[in-house]
């Protein structure tokens, strides 16, 4: 009897344990079927349609300054990199001394015109004196000779030969007169010339800004329009790039924008100012332009800028890249209500730096939407959230 009740207890023990063991086991297998997930709540943003590419950064203005006459260089007062003014800043000589000599030649070429031509002056004023006492006698021997005969013909024709004679003295001197009038004018011309190839032998720079390039040295013999420097105006740069024709009729001067980076260095997001008004034949693309005015520090003239052309932006709510799955059946992601995942169709948008636009009413802003472990999901699936990103 005693043994018995030693087996029948330790039957007892035994049934217990398992079922204990059981429970156990079913509440491990109930919790690994709960997949853990991240989430991150849909929000409202801005979604552009754009193209990247990449364009060259150039000058708007600049001045290759060239020699105005031909010459030996006397000097070159300026270097590559040097800043300069407008109309201040002496950028070369070219044959001071030929040109200071050509001036005062001109000079006194402009004084002999003039007491030429007031010698000329005072000679239409003595002739004129003389033609009109000649025209006088002239007229009173005709009246005498025509009334009473006072005056013999002979006489009278001689009155009239020296009367002819003065006046074509006085329309000679008349002529001579003009004559030496403009030769006055073509001495100042001269001279004004002479000053201004004085002036041109000086280069001034015609633009302010910095001498980029020096391509001449003193003493070497140039001609009129040789370049001599290049000077860039380092102000106002201007943005150039290509696009493929399909973009032409979506780009639209001063509204569409250019989102310009140099570098690390965010330039800022400015207005297309120029397209293109043909496109390229050849190549099936068309350029467009916009100017950086006053650009910051290490932003210059040769660089590469990466472009983001914006056609077109408007409002819309967006979601992680990677809660987006592509399937079979069409594009679908999961969110979260209640510890529970539910697979939802969705019809996409944009896609802007990693976010895409989601088209679908159903999806609104702030719904939680998985972004990590999906892969072990399906539609009714328990969940637990690891973490929120917001």
């Amino acid at each position: 009897m005693k043994n018995l009740t030693v087996y029948l207890t330790l039957i007892v023990i035994i049934l217990l344990g398992g079922h204990a063991l059981f429970a156990s086991d079913a509440k491990q297998k109930s919790q690994e079927n709960i997949a853990t997930v991240v989430v991150t709540n849909t929000r409202k943003m801005i979604f552009e349609e754009r193209v990247e590419t990449s364009g060259n950064l150039e000058t708007r203005y600049y001045s290759i300054v060239s020699a105005r006459s031909s010459g030996i260089i006397d000097n070159i007062f300026v270097r590559e990199g040097d800043q300069v003014i407008s109309g201040k800043t002496n950028l070369f000589q070219i044959d001071k001394i030929k040109s200071a000599q050509s001036v005062d030649i001109s000079k006194h070429s402009v004084s002999v015109a003039e007491f030429t031509h007031r010698a000329r002056v005072s000679t239409v004023k003595r002739v004129e004196a003389d033609y009109n006492k000649a025209k006088l006698d002239y007229e009173r021997y005709q009246r005498l000779y025509k009334d009473n005969m006072a005056v013999t013909k002979n006489a009278l024709e001689a009155q009239e030969s020296r009367y002819i004679q003065t006046k074509a003295a006085f329309d000679e001197a008349n002529a001579m007169a003009d004559l030496s009038e403009k030769q006055l004018e073509q001495a100042r011309a001269q001279y004004i010339i002479a000053e201004k190839d004085y002036e041109n032998s000086m280069g001034l720079s015609p633009i302010s800004g910095y001498v980029s390039k020096r391509f001449k040295e003193p003493g070497e013999m140039v001609s009129a329009g040789t370049p001599i420097v290049q000077i860039d105006d380092l102000s106002v740069l201007e943005v150039s790039a290509f696009l493929p024709a399909a973009y032409y009729q979506k780009v639209i001067t001063d509204k569409t924008t250019m989102k310009i980076t140099v570098g690390n260095i965010d330039v800022g997001e400015l207005p297309v100012v120029y397209k293109s008004p043909v496109i390229d034949s050849r190549l099936r693309n068309f350029e467009i332009k916009t100017l950086i005015k006053n650009p910051p520090k290490g932003v210059t003239s040769g660089d590469i800028a990466r472009i983001k052309v914006v056609l077109q932006s408007h409002s819309g709510t967006g979601v992680p890249r990677e809660t987006v799955l592509r399937k079979l059946d069409g594009i679908k992601l999961f969110i979260t209500q209640q510890g529970i995942a539910k697979m939802v169709s969705v019809e996409t948008g944009i896609e802007n730096d990693g976010w895409i636009e989601i088209i679908s009413k159903d999806i609104k802003q702030g719904i939680p939407v998985v972004t990590m472990g999906q892969d072990r999901l399906f539609d009714g699936a328990p969940v637990t959230i690891l973490r929120e990103e917001k």
